[in-house]
């Protein structure tokens, strides 16, 4: 039931380190970061897990087979790892707003954006929901002890390392995606 690699995977792609600039901003203007984190995760598991719950329904409904999928979602991947190991990000910008849409902002797309979303489709058609479940829990419960190690020590965070760290991880993001794409394309050859 418990599976790591997968823990690992979506611990990868949800990417809590790419979130702590977002939060040092944050804590600059003086927004509680604590209650913005908890409330981020909430939403985002949330999502995660209505995602799981929903998504082998999604191809039938949209008429799309699992193979393209596969291949779109890789794609998209793909595009982030590369966003994610390309840029630098000295400072986060954060435009004013409700506590509530802060959230938003930080619960999707940072946490659970556009590759999460893919990624957990694929395995909702691919496995069992509640096994899925289970694994999505465990690596938010991960988030989550990273923002609160984070909100803990936010005055002595170095910027330059989440961002190294953040570019490690974009390499891993990369060898998923292309996993992703070949699974897709494997499966498209060997339909026709």
């Amino acid at each position: 039931m418990i599976d790591s690699a997968l823990i690992l995977q979506l611990f990868v792609l949800i990417n809590p380190l790419s979130s702590l600039p977002f939060l040092v901003a944050a804590h600059g203007k003086g927004i509680d970061v604590r209650k913005l984190s908890l409330s981020a995760i909430v939403t985002a598991f949330s999502i995660a897990v209505a995602i799981a719950l929903v998504g082998p329904y999604l191809f039938s409904i949209f008429g799309i087979t699992l193979n393209s999928f596969r291949i779109a979602g890789g794609v998209i991947l793909f595009l982030l790892a590369l966003d994610t190991i390309r840029t630098h990000k000295e400072k986060s910008e954060l435009s004013p707003g409700s506590l509530d849409s802060l959230v938003a902002i930080l619960a999707t797309p940072l946490l659970t954006g556009p590759a999460t979303i893919s990624f957990i489709t694929i395995k909702a058609y691919d496995m069992s929901v509640l096994p899925l479940i289970c694994n999505i829990s465990i690596a938010f419960f991960f988030v989550g002890v990273i923002f609160v190690i984070f909100s803990f020590s936010i005055a002595k965070i170095n910027v330059r390392l989440i961002d190294i760290v953040s570019k490690i991880l974009g390499l891993f993001l990369t060898a998923m995606a292309i996993e992703m794409i070949v699974f897709g394309m494997k499966g498209m050859m060997s339909a026709k």
